[in-house]
């Protein structure tokens, strides 16, 4: 019998790219698909499945948050993350909130294939191209502390923070990143969340004290 499968992406294109690949993969059955992680949260309560395969960049709720959730409400599920995010600190978020592997998007049909069968299997997947950023950030010898600050934030989530900096508007900042306004809405929530901040005054004053964005 086949390990069945939910895609966890926000971009259709890839999902049916992906999903027709999968498709001559006579071990795995797509079982459906989400462009949020809100959507992989209320898909799991209708329909278990053995593996997600978990983008990271998603709106309404990022793959980390999800598979945080997800390892909570679902720990016999398996989180598989697959995106184009490869830095040392995101590939560890990603890892504490629970992930089972980590994939690049660069990676091939066999390697995901490969990664797949392992983390459905029990084991951890580690895609041998993340090793020079991990290897580079466990003997990064800058002190922790120092960078502390980004640990909780996507890639998309740091690029609102700079704009925020900016003096840049919901409306300016959804059309230089070619994004809605209720998602720009979202991601400034959500960073204000993760950096414990009151209102967007205090987090433009907390960037500028301690130099984050030279």
């Amino acid at each position: 019998m086949p390990y069945s499968l939910l895609l966890a992406d926000d971009h259709q294109l890839f999902l049916d790219g992906l999903k027709v690949l999968l498709e001559r993969a006579t071990n795995w059955s797509v079982a459906g698909e989400a462009h949020n992680g809100l959507e992989v949260i209320e898909f799991l309560q209708q329909k278990t499945v053995d593996v997600v395969l978990m983008d990271i960049e998603m709106p309404n709720l990022n793959g980390i948050e999800a598979t945080r959730r997800v390892k909570k409400l679902f720990p016999e599920v398996r989180v598989l993350a697959l995106s184009m995010m490869g830095d040392y600190l995101t590939v560890r978020q990603m890892l504490r909130a629970g992930a089972d592997g980590y994939l690049v998007k660069s990676v091939g049909m066999s390697e995901l294939l490969k990664a797949l069968d392992t983390v459905a299997g029990g084991d951890l997947y580690i895609s041998p191209q993340l090793m020079p950023a991990l290897i580079g950030g466990i003997t990064d010898r800058k002190p922790l502390g120092e960078i502390n600050y980004v640990e909780p934030l996507t890639q998309r989530e740091r690029e609102i923070v700079a704009l925020i900096v900016d003096g840049l508007t919901n409306e300016e900042m959804a059309t230089q990143l070619c994004l809605s306004k209720s998602t720009i809405d979202t991601h400034r929530k959500n960073v204000l969340n993760k950096l414990q901040m009151k209102n967007t005054a205090a987090l433009v004053r907390y960037v500028m004290e301690k130099k984050l964005l030279d």
